[in-house]
């Protein structure tokens, strides 16, 4: 994701950070901060905490009246730590937004409002008519944003494989972690891979110093 120039300096990305009161809050955070990172050029963080409340208006009402609710307070504080822990990763620029309501609908207001190039929510990932594939809110922000939305969920391949699909070979596992990846597959499988797929690769010296001119 490369930043529009306005003519003069080049336009911030805008990352919006969806984060819940969770554990995976901070797994958000950490993809979040290092995907910017990875990406680089100029860019704002911004993270958002939503209070999933009916009555959104008195809620915030009763802040403006200097009596804010423990729940607001509470929302605060999340905020806040979520804030700092961004700080540490990402060196530009970091606001932090508390909004109350239906968490998807004040996700894409914000995303909205902020004109965000990317919105980056978590969750869960469990299963069952309860959580859907994405869970609810994610689900829901991926169907409705005007902009790319990356899910983060926790990475784990053998509690949430489907019966379709098979978990890692652990051979192939073990292969990968002892080479550093140079070699995919165990003895195995680099005979026959189980999948019947072709993996292509392309020589370690290829374009290397060398640039490939089209006639």
């Amino acid at each position: 994701m490369t930043p529009l120039s306005n003519g003069n300096a080049p336009v911030p990305a805008v990352y919006l950070i969806a984060i819940d009161t969770t554990s995976a809050a901070d797994h958000v955070l950490e993809i979040a901060c290092g995907l910017g990172k990875a990406l680089g050029g100029p860019a704002e963080l911004h993270v958002l905490h939503v209070i999933s409340v009916a009555n959104p208006a008195a809620m915030m009402g009763a802040a403006t009246l200097a009596a804010p609710t423990e729940a607001l307070e509470g929302g605060r504080g999340i905020l806040d730590r979520a804030c700092e822990v961004a700080a540490a990763r990402f060196t530009g620029r970091i606001a932090g937004h508390l909004a109350a309501g239906d968490p998807w609908r004040e996700i894409i207001q914000m995303a909205s409002s902020l004109r965000a190039d990317l919105v980056v929510v978590g969750t869960a990932g469990k299963t069952g008519l309860a959580r859907m594939a994405l869970g609810s809110v994610a689900e829901s922000v991926v169907r409705h944003a005007g902009c790319p939305v990356l899910v983060v969920r926790p990475k784990d391949y053998h509690a949430r494989v489907v019966p379709e699909i098979e978990p890692p070979c652990p051979d192939c596992i073990s292969v990968q972690n002892e080479t550093a990846r140079a070699q995919l597959w165990c003895a195995r499988h680099s005979m026959h891979h189980a999948h019947g797929r072709l993996h292509y690769e392309l020589p370690k010296s290829f374009a290397e110093g060398t640039m490939l001119l089209r006639p």
